[in-house]
């Protein structure tokens, strides 16, 4: 089959590797210039937390993440992108414990795996570079991180051909067709961009840091009552710090307050951080639904995948194998106009 794909974001670039690897024909189209990246997948911190997850999210979630990272470990391997499995560790300030105690009931309810406590020797022996400011912590197994844009690279030369600089109305045109090349299925992957009924925009903001005093090999959520801070490691002494989720499609820069939290929060987390570069401030806007549950499904003869809000890079895989589906099978799928939770 030729199929064209709208969208080289993850999605896009994962969808069409999967395809071209199942013997089809695959063109991307691409708004953005090569050298300036606009999705979000590009600012992600692409954490593996499916547990992390469970107390804001929708139990379908949990489930595509479970399922996601059992496939994980191979594309990771296959396509040689830096990544971590090794679990995730959740620590609280002396203020701030019963929020940890909060979370990690929650996830003992939700979840046949609990978290395990930590003393500050356990601490000590997983991340050692916590143990001077907390004396204990929550360890969260099955968690990981990936290097989103080694992942995005990895993909740019086995995904199909990428289009840049071509921007395709899938909706506004209704002779969309006939205007454009001929494909055998159309695919919608333009995340925040996207026309769907009831999508929405969340900015996320996040600062890249170089912080050689730094050595943490795991990622690390910092309880707060405004927020939850998490920082992933890119391997080098380069993590992604981030925190913000903002109801809002506005791509405007990165505000003084979110940076100041941000970076004050690094700080109390671990005092290395004081002496870190400043590598990028940057923002993604994520695409949701009002249940954050990503759909996969046909409207007007497009296939459409969105809504994958902060979650992206956990359901990935899940998401892939329904559009897959969906693509060869339409008429088994079941993707006709349900959700993924569906």
């Amino acid at each position: 089959m030729d199929i064209a794909i709208v969208g080289a974001g993850l999605m896009g670039r994962l969808l069409g590797w999967r395809l071209t690897d199942a013997g089809h024909r695959v063109t991307l189209f691409e708004r953005s210039e090569p050298n300036e990246p606009g999705s979000a997948a590009h600012v992600a911190a692409a954490m593996l937390a499916p547990m992390s997850e469970l107390p804001d999210s929708d139990p379908a979630i949990f489930e595509m993440g479970t399922a996601s990272l059992k496939v994980w470990p191979q594309w990771l391997t296959t396509l040689d992108v830096p990544h971590g499995l090794d679990g995730a560790i959740a620590v609280a300030h002396r203020t701030d414990v019963a929020l940890l105690e909060t979370f990690e009931r929650v996830l003992r309810a939700r979840s046949d795996e609990p978290p395990k406590r930590l003393d500050r020797a356990g601490l000590n022996d997983l991340e050692p570079g916590l143990a001077s400011a907390f004396t204990g912590g929550l360890f969260l197994p099955r968690e990981g991180w990936i290097d989103n844009r080694a992942l995005l690279a990895a993909l740019e030369n086995r995904c199909g051909e990428i289009r840049y600089a071509q921007c395709v109305d899938l909706d506004g045109d209704p002779l969309w067709r006939r205007r454009r090349p001929s494909f055998d299925a159309w695919v919608d992957c333009r995340g925040a961009d996207g026309d769907e009924p009831g999508l929405r925009g969340v900015r996320g903001e996040v600062v890249r840091l170089h912080a050689p005093e730094v050595a943490l090999t795991r990622p690390i959520r910092l309880m707060h009552p405004r927020y939850q801070l998490y920082v992933a490691p890119r391997g080098d002494h380069e993590y992604v710090v981030g925190a913000t989720q903002i109801e809002s499609d506005s791509r405007t820069g990165v505000s003084v307050r979110s940076a100041l939290e941000l970076l004050s929060a690094a700080f109390s987390l671990h005092t290395g951080f004081a002496e870190a570069e400043i590598l990028a401030l940057d923002l993604g806007l994520r695409a949701a639904f009002d249940d954050n549950v990503p759909r996969v499904h046909w409207r007007d003869g497009v296939l459409r995948v969105n809504g994958l809000y902060r979650h992206g890079f956990l359901v990935a895989p899940a998401v892939v194998a329904q559009a897959v589906q969906a693509i060869e099978h339409p008429e088994s799928s079941g993707c006709t106009s349900q959700s993924m939770a569906g």
